[in-house]
């Protein structure tokens, strides 16, 4: 069954086409990776899917079959089903670890601050940080902040993750740490869309990798059939650039 569903979706900014009918669906459980050059859409179409971005009249976003219809639906509640993960890591800075987990089920979800702490403290050893829920961000390195806005956005027990461009803010140690974690959640069936330039996480953790190019999806495929033998020119030489670098 498909849990996302995008039909002719467009978007514009000012004069800007950015995405240009963009067809897309995610079943449930699939972990489906978007590549492609910078201004090729990716990003905007991840914020199109929870409308932090809103597409353009005529487009439609499907969550498990049903139209979203901005002016009927509670955004905030499509929202709390879809935990997205920024590349920039946006935790609050004056606020300590379990204080940054906590706060969006308490005060979205009604929870109760005991059991949010609970739900925290689980996730804390979940992604390998049972012991920083007293830090600050501040004392954190870049893939322990992630880890943490990780955290974070699974609080909320999202049934898809959204993951745009998590790691390419940190320093090349650091990456294996987030991308463990987040292959940890593939393992356990979560529903996935990330965009990402990694591509040996795109090749041993996707289900199906999507090519992007000047806001239209050109190709697309499983990994092994994908890296090896891409049909379209555009595909073979991004990968010929980013696998070659």
């Amino acid at each position: 069954m498909n849990v996302i569903e995008t039909r002719n979706l467009h978007k514009h900014f000012g004069e800007l086409h950015v995405l240009k009918g963009i067809d897309l669906t995610v079943a449930e459980g699939e972990v489906v990776v978007i590549i492609g050059p910078s201004g090729s859409g990716k990003s905007t179409l991840l914020r199109c899917l929870n409308f932090l971005e809103f597409p353009d009249e005529g487009s439609e976003v499907l969550l498990d079959g049903e139209p979203i219809d901005p002016a009927s639906n509670n955004l905030d509640k499509v929202r709390e089903r879809m935990g997205m993960v920024f590349q920039h890591f946006y935790l609050f800075p004056h606020k300590n670890v379990l204080n940054n987990i906590t706060i969006a089920p308490e005060n979205v979800k009604g929870m109760t601050r005991a059991k949010a702490k609970e739900i925290a403290r689980d996730l804390l050893g979940k992604v390998g940080l049972p012991d920083k829920e007293k830090a600050w961000p501040s004392q954190l390195s870049g893939g322990q902040k992630q880890r943490v806005a990780i955290a974070r956005a699974l609080a909320m027990d999202p049934e898809i993750m959204l993951f745009d461009e998590v790691t390419s803010a940190l320093d090349p140690e650091l990456v294996a740490e987030v991308l463990q974690v987040i292959q940890d959640l593939a393992a356990g069936g979560m529903t996935m869309v990330m965009v990402t330039h990694e591509m040996g996480f795109a090749r041993e953790v996707a289900d199906r990798v999507i090519m992007m190019d000047d806001g239209m999806i050109i190709e697309e495929g499983e990994p092994a059939a994908f890296f090896a033998n891409p049909t379209e020119e555009r595909t073979k030489t991004f990968l010929g650039q980013v696998l070659h670098a």
